[in-house]
């Protein structure tokens, strides 16, 4: 029947539909993951190193600690095997080619040793900042892409309904109608509907049909 055949295909629609925007929300998580990954391990792991870089170099500079050269030469060679951004191994050669100079006393080393680390800090918590912008953008521009897919889930699902019940539950309504009514004595009530599918008006026909020849047969009985 073509009203089955259509109400099917309507209803697998809208099971498309909805499909559709599960898979669309789980990508646009999945975009949004690199994004928050960055932030978390690349700069971050960049941003810590510098700051044990400053307070070892700071520390060295009221007391006498060993400890505190091997702190910062630790802390360097993990921003060094960091590098998240172009302009980081610049910055880097400034601090390994002052370093030294700058636990030994020497000002003007400590002064470009600390330049260096917080220009290096600077550039990862600019990174961090375009990154949690680019991750909200994401997160916006995947709610609203939510928000229509699923607008354009109940506007079908809208549709599919009021074709239901135009194409089939009203007419099921007034065969049921019709056929009280002959049950109770009204046996010249017969189905009716404008704009029917040709399945409806075929049932409609045959049983129309049956209830004339059920009509004269109990003419001529009696």
């Amino acid at each position: 029947m073509k009203l089955a055949n259509g109400m099917i295909l309507g209803a697998w629609f809208l099971v498309v539909v909805n499909l559709l925007m599960a898979f669309g929300a789980i990508g646009v998580f999945n975009r949004m993951s690199p994004a928050i990954n960055d932030i978390l391990s690349n700069n971050e792991r960049s941003l810590q190193a510098c700051e044990e870089m400053l307070s070892a170099l700071v520390f060295s500079q009221y007391s006498s600690d060993a400890n505190q050269l091997k702190n910062f030469k630790y802390a360097f060679d993990r921003a060094k095997n960091n590098i998240a951004e172009k302009d980081e191994p610049e910055i880097l050669e400034i601090i390994k080619n002052h370093h030294d100079q700058a636990f030994s006393g020497n000002k003007d080393a400590v002064k470009q040793t600390l330049e260096a680390i917080l220009r290096l800090g600077n550039i990862n918590r600019k990174a961090m900042e375009e990154a949690d912008m680019r991750a909200q953008q994401l997160g916006r521009g995947g709610a609203w892409g939510i928000v229509f897919m699923a607008l354009c889930s109940f506007l079908t699902g809208v549709i599919f309904i009021r074709n239901l019940k135009k194409r089939l539950l009203a007419p099921l309504e007034e065969l049921k109608n019709v056929l009280q009514a002959y049950l109770g004595g009204e046996t010249r009530r017969r189905c009716a509907g404008a704009n029917l599918p040709q399945d409806i008006r075929s049932i409609f026909g045959s049983i129309n049909l049956v209830l004339d020849r059920s009509m004269h047969d109990t003419f001529r009985k009696s």
